[in-house]
Parts: C-alpha cells; structure tokens; sequence
C-alpha cells in the first residue's frame, strides 16, 4: 500500500537509518510492582465470582435485589388483572379502540382442572373507565356458559376510555377484572 510512498529524511540524517531497541529486562525493571510481580509469578489472578469483594459490588447487588423485590410485590398487587378463574371457569378481558370505538371481548373457556361439565350462569357488568378514573359508561351482559369456548363482547364509544372493569358473577361468587384499552 506504501510501497511507492518516498520517504523524506533529512540530509544531515540521510546516511542514517532508524534502528528500534527493545529490552525487555529494562521495560518490567521500570513497569509498576504489580506489573513487576505479574512477569515474576509472584501474582496470584483472582479466580471466581466474587461479588461481595468490593463495597461498591455489595451496594449494587443489594440495590439489584431491592429492585426485583418491588417489582414483584407491584405485580402481585396490582390491581389490573385481566384474566382469572372462577366456578372452573378461566376468564380472560382484552379491549382494544378502532374508529372512535372501544370494543371489548371477555372469553370464557372450561378449565382444565374443573370436572365440573354443569351450565353456569354468567353476569358481567362492564364499567368504561376515563383518564380522571371516572365511570364514562356501563353495560351489562348475560350468558349460560356450556362447553368450548364462549364470548361476551360489547363495544362503548370511545370517549378517550383508558380502560375497561368487568365485575363477573358465576357459580355464586364474585371477581372483578381490568383490561388497559389498546390504541
């Protein structure tokens, strides 16, 4: 690539070509003393995981810790639970907006753990949800839960509706579930 690069010497110099000196010996004798005792053996690496070798190490593990902690307990007791199980019956709420509409669809499937095969009588009552945490609107819907997979779907105008509640009755008990409407 330089081959055919000149290169451009003073005439004092001319006669003189670079020579490079290396001494080994002469580099460790002025490199630091872990260097020095690196060259030597003397340094023995430090093998392993060592996480609590510093204070900073210890602090950053702790705050690591802290943090999945919380964000365990947010989810456990957050209160937006989109699907549940209830007189063997799993229930899931999805709600999505398309063209100033917001519909919503709460499926019903038997649970593969209920031996259970009796119609169930199911009550939703749907709460439209606003950004000040306000009722915007309210639907009811009823359907006697057989076998497969059964839905009750309705849809609300959309009145920037940021979620959607349903309190469902079946078999004689209660749940309330939540669904953030999807833009």
């Amino acid at each position: 690539m330089f081959e055919d690069v000149e290169e451009i010497v003073p005439d004092d110099e001319a006669d003189k070509k670079l020579k490079f000196y290396y001494n080994r010996e002469e580099r460790i004798a002025r490199a630091p003393k872990l260097v020095q005792d690196y060259y030597n053996g003397n340094l023995k690496p430090v093998r392993g995981f060592r996480i609590f070798l510093t204070k900073q190490n210890r602090y950053i593990f702790f705050a690591l810790i802290f943090f999945v902690g919380a964000t365990w307990i947010y989810t456990g007791l957050n209160k937006t639970r989109a699907g549940t199980t209830l007189a063997g019956i799993n229930f899931e709420l999805t709600a999505f907006s398309y063209e100033e509409e917001v519909y919503v669809s709460l499926s019903m499937k038997r649970s593969s753990r209920s031996r259970d095969s009796a119609p169930v009588p199911v009550n939703a009552e749907f709460f439209a949800i606003d950004p000040n945490h306000q009722v915007g609107d309210k639907r009811n819907g009823q359907l006697v839960y057989e076998e497969g997979e059964q839905y009750i779907r309705t849809k609300f105008t959309d009145y920037d509706i940021i979620r959607v509640d349903v309190i469902l009755q079946a078999g004689g008990a209660e749940k309330e579930l939540s669904a953030e409407v999807r833009r």
